[in-house]
């Protein structure tokens, strides 16, 4: 039996936010094959085309344990063949020692076609059911076949797990996802903790805090949406597609990640893993290696997701290394390279995205330096909310100008401010955007430009966009701000300034001023943002 698992195309939430893995049933030829989604996970029944030969000219690189396959630019492939032969080499050492399993050398092969247009016209050749994803992966042929744009490095990692999970429970084809009570989530939870890493210079290293998936489960346990554990562990495939995706992904990761840390528990991650490879069900070996109480269970294990969500992050102050932006994901396209310390957009017709996650935010500046050659540049503020369209707020910069504007969907887009602003061309200039309790404030050079209200106080993803434009970037840092407390609050407890009103027999308190919400603009601007 062949397997082929398909990647969900995944356009609007970067780095943070990768949709994988589901269950479908499909033909190819005369074998019956899983074809297995990122992302989704019903079971439906379709069939592949006839195999055909590539048409599109592809360059090949050989690694120590991949092959790539591309017709992206050489620097870019150059590069990219060293990253995943750099992570395969250190997930197989991770996965072999938390399972305790001596390490397998897996060959992979990787086609990453440079577009999502190509990668269309290979897919309704050899994948016609999965056109519109973000990729697929053919467990019989052990071949991951993608695209760069819009799509996180992360992707390719997570695939490449699995690549390793088929090694080690002897089933490339996938088909102990159709095992009643099969822990979907140890396989998915795994390939995300693994697959999530952090930058060194111009390297990677794993495993690495995934702000993504600990955005939405901030978000899940403040909006009271987070999946208790039971139905986490009974989960079947259609759960980890849909609607219901990416809280899903991000609990398993969550799991895996806790389960990983933990001391005791670490140690039962081998028997466990045994257990359900020897055709135990997922939830009897649950329950003989990390405990029958779920509750209880439950409770210390979201309380430890609360504490990694409170800690300070080291890396949060730069968001760009100066060296890297392979933990950013390019979306729509545009040119995004790294030189002498910055990063260099250049834009074509649509607008360009370049956007990096973040552990939730409230209280903080946005800040960087900016060059704009041509056209117009801008930020983006969003936030990995379940459910929840992500890009929230695009602050425009152009030449004399700088407006902010509210996105709901990927093209109802409402002006919220506009006002002048000095930015020469072809002369940096620091923008600053500050975000304090529901008020946002954008300044350049150190004067203010303008402040209004927002409608939302966390954000976890943040971004910069080109329009028709060319454009430098540096010095990009997020800085927490503390609230200023009114001058009362510095008195002693319950003292607090009264003031006697014109004509007043009484003392009244002050009044609190609260900020005005500014109207909207008479004019209502549809500009194309990023598709979910």
């Amino acid at each position: 039996m062949a397997m082929v698992c398909a990647l969900l195309g995944f356009s609007a939430l970067a780095g943070s936010s990768i949709a994988h893995a589901a269950e479908v049933t499909a033909c190819t030829g005369h074998h019956p094959a899983l074809i297995r989604a990122a992302g989704p996970a019903s079971l439906v029944s379709t069939r592949a085309a006839p195999h055909r030969p590539v048409t599109l000219a592809l360059r090949t690189y050989v690694g120590r344990a991949i092959t790539l396959r591309t017709d992206t630019k050489h620097d870019y492939a150059k590069a990219l063949i060293g990253k995943l032969d750099s992570f395969i080499a250190q997930a197989t050492a991770e996965l072999s020692g938390v399972l305790d399993l001596s390490a397998q050398r897996v060959g992979v092969t990787i086609v990453v076609f440079a577009t999502q247009r190509r990668y269309q016209a290979h897919a309704r050749k050899h994948a016609p059911a999965l056109v519109n994803n973000g990729g697929y992966y053919d467990g019989s042929k052990r071949t991951v076949v993608t695209y760069r744009f819009n799509n996180s490095m992360q992707l390719y990692f997570h695939e490449l797990v699995h690549s390793l999970m088929g090694e080690y429970f002897g089933d490339h084809h996938f088909s102990r996802y159709t095992r009643r009570h099969w822990p979907i989530w140890f396989d998915e939870g795994m390939s995300e903790y693994l697959g999530s890493y952090e930058v060194e210079g111009v390297g990677i290293r794993i495993p690495a805090l995934n702000k993504g998936k600990l955005a939405y489960l901030a978000n899940a346990l403040e909006h009271d949406t987070f999946i208790d554990l039971q139905t986490l562990l009974r989960a079947p495939a259609k759960r980890f597609s849909g609607a219901s995706m990416n809280i899903f992904y991000a609990e398993s990761w969550g799991l895996v990640d806790f389960l990983v840390n933990h001391p005791v528990y670490r140690s039962q991650l081998p028997l466990f893993f045994r257990k359900v490879r020897g055709g135990q069900d997922g939830l009897s070996a649950f329950a003989a290696c990390f405990g029958s109480d779920l509750r209880s269970f439950e409770k210390v294990w979201r309380a430890y997701i609360r504490r990694k969500i409170r800690a300070p992050d080291k890396s949060s102050g730069w968001l760009f290394n100066r060296h890297s932006i392979d933990d950013w994901t390019v979306h729509e396209g545009g040119q995004w390279r790294v030189m002498r310390g910055q990063i260099f957009g250049t834009g074509d017709r649509n607008y360009n995205y370049l956007i990096k996650n973040e552990v939730p935010m409230r209280d903080f500046s946005f800040e960087l330096d900016i060059l704009i050659e041509k056209g117009m540049a801008g930020l983006i503020l969003g936030n990995n909310y379940h459910g929840e369209y992500p890009y929230y707020y695009l602050i425009d910069v152009a030449r004399d100008a700088v407006t902010l504007r509210r996105s709901y969907t990927a093209t109802r887009i409402k002006d919220i401010k506009a006002a002048f602003a000095d930015v020469p061309l072809r002369r940096w200039v620091r923008l600053k955007v500050t975000v304090i309790d529901s008020e946002i404030l954008v300044r350049i050079d150190g004067k203010k430009v303008f402040s209004v209200h927002s409608d939302r106080q966390s954000f976890s993803l943040f971004g910069l966009y080109l329009y028709h434009a060319r454009a430098r970037f540096k010095n990009l840092r997020i800085r927490t701000e503390k609230r200023e407390m009114p001058g009362w609050a510095h008195l002693s407890p319950g003292a607090r300034p009264l003031v006697r009103p014109a004509g007043a027999a009484t003392l009244a308190p002050s009044p609190q001023v609260k900020g005005k919400t500014p109207a909207l603009s008479p004019s209502a601007r549809l500009r194309r943002a990023p598709a979910l």
